[in-house]
């Protein structure tokens, strides 16, 4: 048998109930003649029995051609439904390998994601070892700015000012928004006396 598409297949069952559409016209209309001519041979007519001869003959045929044209038909619509399921096979395969893909590329976001938040970690545990080292060298009036560093409120911050709350649920900052920013923005204004002393002299 032919392998065919679903459409290729529609189309062999569309001309296939269109020529059984037709022979069963045909037959109708040789079934009208039929009766038209019952009462002609009834009364014996010969050119009324020969015709109804031939009619009866012309009907025989197409009895059996309407049961080839089912045949055909069933077999027609079989052979669609396993064309659908093979095309409905074959796009949920390409489906399948698309999605593999995909989420193939969201394992690699997830290691950048998980390896860029390790190193914040690493970063901020620096800085914070980085601060205590400077809190034994400060006086009493300037650890104050030093303690806040590390206090969690300006982490959150800049966090939640970096986009980190669109993948971890965090209590969010419900200041004015003039106060997120980078964390060495803010960093900025607790050590400016430092960072603007060049000489060491204040």
């Amino acid at each position: 048998m032919q392998l065919l598409t679903v459409e290729g297949w529609a189309g062999v069952i569309a001309d296939l109930q269109s020529k059984q559409q037709a022979a069963r016209e045909h037959a109708e209309q040789l079934q009208a003649q039929k009766h038209a001519l019952a009462l002609e041979s009834a009364m014996g007519s010969p050119e009324a029995k020969k015709a109804l001869t031939k009619i009866n003959a012309e009907l025989s045929r197409l009895a059996l051609e309407g049961d080839d044209w089912h045949a055909a038909l069933t077999q027609a619509e079989a052979s669609k439904k396993l064309a659908e399921q093979a095309e409905a096979e074959t796009a949920d395969r390409q489906r399948q390998a698309e999605l593999s893909k995909l989420a193939t590329t969201v394992i690699g976001h997830a290691a950048a994601y998980t390896k860029a938040l390790r190193e914040a970690v690493d970063a901020g545990e620096r800085l914070k070892q980085t601060i205590r080292q400077m809190i034994p060298l400060a006086r009493p009036d300037e650890m104050a700015n030093l303690n806040r560093i590390l206090e969690a409120g300006c982490w959150m911050r800049c966090a939640q000012f970096a986009g980190l709350r669109t993948h971890i649920d965090f209590r969010p900052y419900v200041g004015p928004a003039e106060h997120l920013g980078p964390l060495e923005t803010e960093l900025a204004v607790y050590l400016g006396k430092w960072l603007n002393n060049t000489n060491g002299k204040e």
